[in-house]
């Protein structure tokens, strides 16, 4: 089973600190949709960002101080992964979640989503390196510190 190195999936643009939305479904967009105009055509940009809104609608994606709303999709042949952080909270008027990484996996690829949900998740039970996530200057410190906690 290959297991998914996030650090191979995050490019630096797709990185967003200071970030904050009204809700996790309203930051959806915001987050993929640059990193799916990369990739994909409007329409199936906006089909792949229904899912993760879909998704998140059935059963919130809340992890203590993260937050992993996602979707998996015929449509997309490789990971898309992306990230927000806030030490102030990434939805207005709360303090957690601090860091919302949206992504979207390959519908072929259930094992290596689940795995990278699972990888994700633990993020949350290291309150150092969520610390460090937040409080991070440039998307390459966010890389760096992820790539130091094994991610």
């Amino acid at each position: 089973m290959e297991k998914i190195a996030v650090l191979e999936l995050l490019d630096a643009r797709d990185v967003q600190l200071g970030f904050r939305a009204n809700s996790v479904v309203d930051a959806i967009p915001l987050l993929l949709r640059p990193a799916l105009a990369r990739r994909v055509d409007d329409a199936t940009a906006q089909a792949i960002i229904d899912a993760a809104i879909k998704r998140e609608s059935e059963g919130a994606t809340m992890c203590g101080a993260l937050v992993l709303p996602h979707a998996r999709t015929s449509a997309v042949n490789d990971f898309v992964l992306t990230v927000a952080a806030n030490p102030q909270g990434v939805i207005a008027g709360q303090a957690e979640p601090r860091i919302m990484f949206a992504f979207v996996s390959p519908a072929s690829k259930r094992q290596e989503h689940l795995n990278l949900l699972a990888a994700l998740a633990r993020l949350s039970q290291n309150p150092g390196v969520v610390r460090q996530v937040v409080e991070a200057t440039t998307s390459g410190r966010v890389i760096e510190i992820l790539r130091g906690a094994g991610i």
